[in-house]
């Protein structure tokens, strides 16, 4: 068979880099990756722990409502060094059993502390809330208590479940059937799963819910970066990575808005899901990845669209260029070859082609390290994120802030990843992150401000690392497997973002310190690692196996 060959940058240069058409779709996709953010990080707020107390039943008279904090409450309720305030779930003793007085009497003289044995101390079953504050999956699903919370804590873990099974099979059936689908398909189903779990009637349904919302948002957010940076040109990959990078912690601040103003569980999944319903009418507006149709076969449709993008942007094709497509439009060749003009090698199927990836020692060292990389990213970029409530202050405002400092994270990353090269950017910024978390550990909790400062800067220099991984992911693999692979690597990288949750049992049994030295050391490791990548600074994305092996050799 004749070899035809289709250099994919080139026709982008001749069409427009990073035009009209570009910069239009990079809006629209960048929506859906606010509106994973919402699939992702909604339980933080979903199963925060509430404010309430035990039922003190012969101090609290049968009214509508008790008072959450009557001035009888530390004399009948034990301090709870672990809850840093009074317990929520244990109360003191009775002396005496209550006597056949009225409500009144009973306040006056068995709500005193000569009343209560306060060596004797027992769990109550009935419990008041403060009103007016927040309502979660605790109130409404029995959730209380300490030996309850792993019910709390394991929602954020099966969330990541969910996307850790999606990422491959969301990777194939992008690879297959395209990148469009994936992202339409996935985010409808996401957000009706999200809308009914606000509607659940019991914890089981909620966690079932939750695990089927991560597991159909789980691919979109990589099939939208990777048909993001493939609609435009290398000098514009960072940049457009970038933007749309920074809809992610947009999406993450309004979760925090929204929910600190419904501060109602059921009616935040409600409204924070129906906006992703209405990516059902995608299908008119986005298009599909030139780069992908072509890898696929797919020459008409890919010969119409750079026509389509050529007339938008205001450009031209060369005549020799349209007869070239007009060529393999007639063709109807099913598999192509993609390299650039000087390279030639034999065309395969992206099964072929994965078989291939599978028996190069080089690209299964780059996956496995990859891949380990991704865990400890997303195990201290979650993991920092989701104990942002712990700051002193506003407990929303600490979140939001947390996520908006990732934006000029991500803009620094263009001139980072552009001077420094990605893989030296990438050791760098891990080995500061590094250095940071460690640095928390040891400063007094008194220094609020330094406290706060360093943790800022922890979660900006990890987002920078995040986004360059997702760069340079994408950027390593070559195109007939690229989100089969990027989704190998993502998936194991949702290990880490499993573990994150459950960070916090780290205290009960290690002490304060271990979460951050966790974090820390894991940082370093990685950081050290990420010098085995090879350094693809102004190198052309591979498109073949055999392109892709050749990234970093001396001759490349």
């Amino acid at each position: 068979m004749n070899k035809k060959l289709i250099d994919i940058d080139g026709l982008l240069e001749e069409v427009g880099e990073f035009g009209k058409y570009q910069k239009k779709n990079i809006f629209y996709l960048g929506l859906s990756l606010l509106f994973t953010a919402s699939s992702t990080m909604s339980f933080v707020f979903t199963t925060g722990d509430m404010n309430y107390r035990c039922q003190i039943n012969e101090c609290d008279v049968s009214e509508t409502s008790f008072e959450y904090w009557p001035p009888w409450l530390n004399k009948t309720v034990p301090f709870d060094a672990d809850e840093h305030g009074l317990s929520k779930c244990s109360r003191y003793v009775l002396n005496n059993s209550p006597n056949n007085t009225n409500a009144t009497d009973r306040r006056v003289f068995q709500c005193d502390e000569s009343d209560y044995n306060r060596s004797s101390i027992a769990q109550c079953d009935e419990f008041v809330f403060e009103s007016g504050g927040e309502t979660t999956i605790v109130s409404a699903f029995n959730i209380f208590c300490k030996n309850n919370k792993w019910k709390l804590t394991i929602v954020g873990t099966l969330n990541n479940i969910g996307q850790f099974f999606s990422l491959p099979i969301s990777g194939f059936l992008s690879d297959k059937y395209g990148r469009k689908n994936i992202i339409i398909v996935g985010s409808v189903l996401a957000a009706t799963c999200g809308i009914l779990r606000g509607l659940s009637i019991n914890y089981t349904m909620f966690m079932v819910l939750e695990f089927f919302d991560a597991f159909f948002s789980g691919g979109v957010y990589s099939a939208t970066f990777i048909m993001g940076i493939g609609l435009v040109g290398g000098k514009h990959r960072v940049f457009a990575s970038t933007v749309l990078s920074a809809y992610y912690p947009i999406g993450e601040a309004l979760v925090g808005v929204l929910f600190w103003y419904v501060q109602d569980w059921r009616k935040f999944l409600i409204f924070v899901n129906l906006p992703g319903l209405g990516f059902a009418l995608a299908y008119t507006i986005i298009p599909e990845s030139v780069r992908w149709m072509i890898t696929a076969g797919k020459i008409n449709e890919a010969v119409e669209e750079l026509k389509y993008i050529a007339k938008y942007n205001g450009k031209k094709l060369s005549e020799e260029t349209l007869k070239k497509l007009e060529t393999y439009k007639s063709s109807n060749e099913k598999e192509i070859e993609i390299e650039e003009i000087t390279t030639r090698t034999t065309s395969c199927s992206s099964q072929q082609a994965f078989k291939r990836a599978m028996t190069s020692k080089r690209l299964i060292l780059r996956v496995i390290n990859c891949s380990f990389c991704w865990m400890i990213n997303t195990l201290i970029y979650y993991g920092l994120s989701m104990s942002s409530g712990s700051i002193v202050g506003n407990r929303y405002g600490n979140f939001i802030l947390c996520s908006l400092v990732e934006i000029p994270a991500l803009f620094l990353v263009i001139k980072i990843m552009n001077n420094c090269g990605r893989r030296e950017s990438q050791c760098a910024t891990l080995l500061v992150c590094s250095t940071l978390c460690i640095s928390i550990a040891f400063v007094p909790k008194h220094a609020v401000i330094l406290n706060v400062f360093l943790y800022l800067i922890g979660k900006f220099s990890i987002t920078i690392s995040f986004v360059i991984l997702y760069m340079y992911t994408a950027e390593m693999f070559p195109t007939e497997i690229r989100h089969s692979l990027f989704g190998i690597c993502s998936m194991f990288g949702r290990i880490g973002s499993m573990v994150a949750p459950q960070t916090p049992l780290l205290v009960t049994y290690f002490g304060e310190l271990s979460p951050l030295l966790l974090f820390s050391i894991s940082a370093l490791l990685s950081g050290l690692l990420a010098l085995l990548f090879p350094e693809t600074l102004n190198k052309k994305m591979p498109d073949t196996v055999l392109e892709a092996e050749q990234i970093g050799n001396s001759t490349s």
